[in-house]
């Protein structure tokens, strides 16, 4: 079974920490109406209409307070059910897509990309503060699945330092711009990983947002 994730992925996006002072308000409301009423003078009462007016603003927040309920139970709902079907990942196969590569002891990590046509293909590697250390020009690559791997080395030729560092493989196009390639790996999910509106899942020992992730296999 596959199941696309994407279309959850911003569902838990909203905030549910909402503690409003609504019911203040309408507590409020209704003190500023008893005290018209009382402070009101004998001779000249509240015109009919004018109290009709004001009780219908009455009506109106608690419509509105009401509504906000119902959104709110929903989006708590909603978040428990997004929470449920991200542990049900666990054990399936997923496919993450992402633009980190990790140095560890001077080696970086090997990438997998795909291609669906022939393409000429240029490779940007850039270091934590999205500074651009490294571009290469692979030149022509033939469609399919590809490997690339990273000697670790900058611009100068100088070895980089162990750390994290983003990339992006680019395909020319026909009016000389670029267009972005995903690079994509798949592992075996271990876990869940929950903090606050944040989700997080564990793919191959590696931590991942859970929007990252584009397909799960059983």
């Amino acid at each position: 079974m596959m199941m696309n994730v994407n279309a959850m992925s911003n569902l838990f996006s909203a905030s549910t920490d909402r503690t409003t002072k609504k019911d203040l308000d309408k507590e409020a409301f209704l003190k500023l109406l008893i005290t018209q009423l009382k402070s009101q003078d004998p001779l000249e009462p509240m015109k009919d209409r004018d109290f009709i007016a004001q009780m219908s603003q009455l009506s109106s927040l608690e419509q509105v307070m009401n509504m906000s309920k119902s959104v709110q139970n929903f989006v708590d709902t909603a978040a428990q059910l997004y929470r449920t079907q991200a542990v049900s990942m666990i054990g399936k196969t997923a496919v993450v897509k992402t633009n980190v590569i990790n140095v560890e002891n001077g080696v970086p990590e090997s990438k997998v990309f795909k291609l669906e046509s022939p393409a000429n293909i240029v490779i940007k590697i850039f270091d934590s503060n999205g500074k651009l250390i490294k571009e290469e020009k692979i030149g022509q690559v033939e469609a399919g699945m590809q490997l690339f791997a990273w000697d670790g080395k900058d611009e100068n030729g100088t070895k980089v330092k162990d750390g994290r560092y983003t990339f992006k493989i680019l395909k020319t196009t026909p009016d000389g711009g670029y267009e972005e390639i995903p690079s994509v790996e798949s592992g075996i999910v271990s876990g869940v990983q929950f903090d606050g509106n944040k989700i997080n899942v564990i793919v191959s020992n590696k931590i991942y947002d859970i929007s990252e992730i584009s397909e799960i296999h059983a």
